[in-house]
């Protein structure tokens, strides 16, 4: 058993989570004896060409062993919301770029109406942007290696001449810069934030991130004893089970009365009540990792804390707005 487990271990084998039960094997009367004997192993390939892996359970029928399903493939492609890429801080003029756009529209209303609609003003622009050659690694990479496989052809041909060569050099040195911005971009899906830029992680990377994306994902909901496997019944089931969780039912509210309890001095809670300053603000925006999970407007703190010269005014403003 040792050597067995010796080899999952050199050969790099991973155990993919069980579905539909813990154990796969059960003997006795009572059929209380159990163990999960049976599993897949994969390699680290098959994860990064089949991103949606399952292995479940089967019902047995005489054995005492289950059977197992291995289910592979893709999730079904979903509308995606606005994310922002860290990766874009790293391109030429970035934030040039977020403060011609951020100053071009003037807003009039409330603080935070007007942060709203820069900032989703903002996502507009970066959505059209992404498409462009600056903006997508994915049409970089391609050209580059293009351009690559040309000047292999010519070399086929003849010897490169010295500015060929050149663009040659030219065009590794992008090539190695963009692996980079693929690596920025696979840690922040991935959120390994103990891993640092450039130490070469872009796989594991891919691969935390297909697993995050694997335990996310909702095949089967069992909603009043059913098993619903359709995508709108599982989420109009999720929807109704937390309209009703969070809907009062109780009328009963218990009484407080502070004149026993101890209270904060004056001098506190003026402070408390004090208006935010916009250093107090920068300093716990700049606290914040930059590779956390965005909120709902999707951009992320690292995007917050380099542009923070361009919207401070308006982040200000709707945080005192808020607080007043």
């Amino acid at each position: 058993m040792e050597d067995f487990s010796d080899f999952i271990e050199d050969m790099e084998l991973q155990d993919l989570p069980l579905e539909g039960g813990s154990f796969t094997w059960r003997k006795g009367d009572r059929q209380d004896i159990a163990a999960r004997l049976d599993r897949f192993l994969i390699f680290e390939e098959w994860e990064v060409s089949f991103r949606k892996i399952n292995q479940s359970i089967l019902p047995r029928v005489t054995s005492d062993h289950n059977p197992l399903l291995l289910e592979c493939g893709n999730w079904e492609k979903q509308t995606s919301y606005f994310k922002f890429e860290n990766w874009w801080l790293k391109t030429q003029d970035f934030n040039e770029r977020i403060k011609d756009w951020w100053n071009s529209v003037t807003y009039m209303g409330r603080p935070d109406y007007i942060l709203a609609c820069k900032l989703k003003l903002l996502k507009i622009k970066l959505k059209e942007w992404s498409k462009t050659l600056h903006g997508n690694l994915g049409i970089q990479k391609q050209c580059t290696l293009n351009q690559l496989a040309d000047l292999d052809l010519i070399q086929d041909q003849r010897t490169l001449s010295e500015d060929e060569s050149y663009l040659r050099a030219v065009l590794t040195v992008e090539l190695e810069e963009i692996a980079k911005r693929e690596e920025v971009a696979w840690r922040q899906r991935s959120r390994a934030l103990w891993l640092k830029e450039g130490d070469r992680n872009s796989k594991y990377f891919h691969r935390i991130a297909n697993c995050h994306k694997r335990y996310n994902n909702i095949d089967k909901l069992t909603i009043n004893g059913a098993n619903v496997t359709a995508p709108v019944g599982i989420k109009d089931g999720i929807i109704r089970f937390y309209q009703e969780l969070y809907r009062e039912a109780e009328v009963w509210r218990p009484q407080f009365n502070p004149r026993f309890q101890f209270m904060i001095n004056e001098e506190d809670n003026i402070a408390l009540q004090g208006q935010l300053e916009e250093q107090e603000n920068k300093n716990s925006m700049f606290s914040c990792a930059g590779d956390k999970a965005p909120g709902p407007d999707g951009f992320s703190m690292a995007f917050y804390i380099q542009c923070w010269e361009v919207i401070k005014e308006e982040v200000v403003a709707a945080i005192q707005n808020f607080h007043d």
